[in-house]
C-alpha cells in the first residue's frame, strides 16, 4: 500500500503480512518488565529531528529509533522537515542497528555510528565513483546513488536500491526482496490508467513535514497486526544510504511474554 498524503492527514495502515514471530528474548526480568509496559501502549516516533529542525544530515534520524508495541497496537510517525518517504520492511527478530548500518555509506575510519556530522563529511558530497555495470564502466556521482545490499541479522537481503543512473532509481524503492509493508513514495507498478504520470514516475512525491514548530505535517499511523521486527527507513536515498535514517519497531504478543 502506498499513498502520498496532504498536510495534516493521518493514514491508518493495518499490517497483516507474514507469519507470527515470538517476542525477542530478554536476559532479565527487569528487561521483560520494561518491554511489557512499552508493549501495552501505542507509540509515537518523530521521523527526523523534531522542530525546530534546521534541516541537514544531522537531523535525519528517528526519535526514538527503536520501539516495542503489542500486536494490534499502532505507531504514529510524525514527519518533520522535508523530502521524506517512509518504508517499512520485515526483518529477522535478531536484527540490530549495526546489522543495517554496516551495509550503508561509512564515515571516516573509526567514526561512531552515532556521529552523524562526521559521517556527512564523507557521505554527502559529489564524489565520483566508476563502477562496472553489465561489463560497462559507468560513472556514479554521489554515494547515495551507489547500489547497497541491505541485509538483516540473518543475512537475508531486505533492500537492494540499485544504482541510480540518470534518475532510474530515485528512491529507496524495493518491493521485490523480502517483505515490504508500507511505502509512501516511489514507483506505482501495475497502473495502466495513467502510465505517463503515475506508472512512469518512479520517484513519486515525498511527504510534507512540519516546517515550523507550530505547523502541522503528515502523520502516518500504522497498525501492526503480526508480531516480529520491522525496519523503518527513509525512502530518500541520501537520507537513508548516506545519513542512516532508519529505526525499528518490535511487535510482541503479551500472552507469549508472560510464559
Amino acid at each position: 500500500m502506498r499513498r502520498v498524503l496532504t498536510a495534516a492527514a493521518v493514514l491508518l495502515v493495518s499490517v497483516a503480512v507474514g507469519t507470527a514471530l515470538q517476542a525477542r528474548g530478554k536476559d532479565s526480568d527487569k528487561d521483560k518488565d520494561k518491554e511489557n509496559v512499552a508493549a501495552g501502549q501505542d507509540a509515537t516516533v518523530q521521523f527526523a529531528q523534531p522542530q525546530p529542525n534546521p534541516a541537514g544530515p544531522t537531523t535525519h534520524f528517528l526519535l526514538p529509533d527503536d520501539v516495542t508495541i503489542a500486536k494490534g497496537r499502532t505507531v504514529t510517525f510524525v514527519v518533520n522537515g522535508a523530502a521524506h518517504g517512509i518504508a517499512i520492511h520485515r526483518v529477522s527478530k535478531n536484527t540490530t542497528r549495526e546489522d543495517i548500518a554496516e551495509d550503508l555509506c561509512q564515515g571516516p575510519a573509526g567514526t561512531a555510528e552515532s556521529d552523524r556530522a562526521a559521517r556527512a563529511t564523507v557521505c554527502n558530497n559529489a564524489a565520483v565513483t566508476t563502477v562496472v555495470i553489465n561489463g560497462t564502466p559507468t560513472t556514479i556521482t554521489g554515494s547515495q546513488n551507489l547500489d547497497y545490499m541491505i541485509t538483516d541479522g540473518d543475512g537475508n537481503l531486505i533492500i537492494e536500491p540499485g544504482f541510480n543512473i540518470a534518475n532510474s532509481n530515485p528512491r529507496l524503492d524495493d518491493a521485490v526482496n523480502g517483505i515490504r509493508l508500507l511505502a509512501t513514495s516511489g514507483d506505482s507498478p501495475g497502473d495502466d490508467k495513467n502510465p505517463a504520470n503515475i506508472a512512469g514516475n518512479r520517484a513519486g512525491g515525498f511527504l510534507a513535514g512540519t516546517a515550523l514548530p507550530a505547523t502541522t505535517g503528515n502523520r502516518i499511523r500504522v497498525r501492526f497486526e503480526k508480531t516480529g521486527r520491522f525496519l523503518v527507513i527513509c525512502m530518500n536515498r541520501a537520507h537513508s544510504l548516506n545519513d542512516h535514517m532508519f529505526g525499528f519497531v518490535s511487535v510482541v504478543d503479551p500472552d507469549e511474554q508472560e510464559q
